[in-house]
C-alpha cells in the first residue's frame, strides 16, 4: 500500500481529535516532517481531510482531521 494511503488512515475523525503533522509523522515513521506536511496540505485542497489553524504560544499551527462521511 503506497505511504501517502498510510499516511490518509492516521489523520483521526473529528475536530475535537486533529492532530499536528508532526504527529503524523513520528506516528508513520517515514519520510520527512516538512514531505509528511506537504502530503497533508494536498489532501486538505483536494477535499479528502480537514485543515485548520490555530494560535499556540504566539504561532500558526495547522491541526489535520477527517469528517466523519468520509
Amino acid at each position: 500500500m503506497p505511504i501517502s494511503s498510510e499516511l490518509l488512515k492516521l489523520v483521526p475523525f473529528g475536530e475535537e481529535n486533529a492532530v499536528t503533522g508532526r504527529l503524523l509523522w513520528r506516528q508513520l515513521g517515514m519520510w520527512s516532517a516538512a514531505s509528511i506536511k506537504h502530503k497533508l496540505n494536498e489532501f486538505a485542497a483536494a477535499g479528502l481531510i480537514e485543515r485548520k489553524r490555530v494560535m499556540r504560544e504566539a504561532r500558526q499551527t495547522s491541526l489535520y482531521y477527517r469528517t466523519q462521511n468520509e
